[in-house]
C-alpha cells in the first residue's frame, strides 16, 4: 500500500468524523472506502463520455468501468446513449 497524505477543509473533516462515527470505522478505513467509491464513479463517467464520443466501443467501455458488459449496456442506455443495439436485440442475441 502507498501513503497519501492531504489538506482538506474544516467541513470535509466534520463530515470525515461523522462518517467515522456512523460506520464505527477508522479514518483511514473511511478515507480508502470514499477514495474507491469515488474512483469507481469516475471511471463509469469517464467510459461513458468515452462511449457518447464514439471513441471506445460498448465492450471496452465496460472494462474501463470494470463492469459487466450487459451493466455498461443498461448505464448507457439510462445515460441516454444510442449504441445502436436495443435491450430486445440484446436478449435475441443471448438466446
Amino acid at each position: 500500500m502507498r501513503v497519501v497524505t492531504t489538506r482538506v477543509s474544516d467541513e470535509f473533516f466534520r463530515n470525515l468524523k461523522e462518517i467515522e462515527q456512523d460506520e464505527h470505522a477508522e479514518r483511514a478505513e473511511v478515507v480508502r472506502r470514499l477514495l474507491a467509491d469515488a474512483i469507481k464513479r469516475w471511471k463509469l463517467k469517464r467510459s461513458l463520455r468515452m462511449l457518447r464520443e464514439h471513441k471506445i466501443t460498448l465492450r471496452k467501455a465496460a472494462v474501463i468501468a470494470d463492469i459487466s458488459y450487459v451493466e455498461m449496456f443498461d448505464r448507457a442506455s439510462e445515460a441516454g446513449i444510442d449504441i445502436g443495439y436495443s435491450l430486445s436485440d440484446l436478449e435475441k442475441d443471448v438466446k
